[in-house]
């Protein structure tokens, strides 16, 4: 998951965004989003509030 986490980070530079349309694979990359959320948070300057807000999909 880390990789599709960078992959996301750079595409971000460039102004662009992955699409995921696997279910399980979403739900897997949102757990482990929670699961990193403070060592994420700190490498990107998140805070914790935005990285772990609901979403409505």
């Amino acid at each position: 998951m880390h990789f599709y986490w960078r992959v996301q980070q750079d595409l971000n530079c460039l102004g662009e965004t992955i699409v995921f349309h696997d279910p399980g694979f979403i739900r897997g990359f949102r757990q482990w989003v929670r699961k990193n959320a403070v060592g994420l948070a700190a490498a990107e300057g998140f805070s914790l509030d935005d990285l772990l807000r609901p979403h409505l999909n």
